[in-house]
């Protein structure tokens, strides 16, 4: 399933329900910082007619990176003075390793369940820290999608669906 790139004509909201939208959480190994991510869906668009396996052409999504972390006592450090502007602040790539992976996944009413899984691939730790206290981190993330097709669709956190096909 490929993003949208599409013109909004041929484009069409599919409506939505969130059965699972919990973070995935990786380790900072020089600090201890636990780094939370999720991807928050916010429009899954259909693109093209539906194949004869009953898929739309392709799929988009309309999402933002949540990124929030719990920082240990000792990785710390006073409030910075100045605001922090990523295109001109210069960062550090730190070494992490996922704690857990968590798929988040959505149903629409017409029969498809929509999963996506955020994976990061790079980790960069600044010497600014926020109101908090925190160290600024700006992590890339992918998105692993899949799209699946149902009988029936449920919005209930632990729904019951049988699937279309094989």
């Amino acid at each position: 399933m490929a993003k949208v790139t599409a013109e909004p004509t041929n484009a069409q909201e599919m409506d939505f329900a969130v059965v699972s939208e919990d973070y995935s959480r990786y380790l900072i190994i020089k600090d201890g910082t636990t780094l939370k991510i999720k991807i928050v869906v916010r429009k899954i668009l259909r693109v093209g007619d539906i194949t004869p396996q009953g898929y739309p052409q392709a799929i988009g999504l309309d999402s933002i990176n949540v990124i929030t972390a719990i920082v240990p006592p000792a990785a710390r450090g006073p409030p910075s003075n100045e605001q922090f502007d990523i295109t001109r602040e210069v960062g550090e790539e730190v070494k992490f390793e996922p704690i857990e992976e968590k798929t988040q996944e959505y149903v629409t009413p017409d029969g498809y369940k929509i999963t996506v899984r955020p994976v990061v691939t790079k980790v960069i730790k600044y010497k600014k820290f926020n109101s908090l206290g925190e160290p600024v981190y700006n992590a890339t993330i992918q998105a692993i999608t899949n799209m699946e097709r149902f009988v029936t669709t449920a919005t209930s956190r632990n729904p019951s669906v049988t699937p279309i096909g094989p």
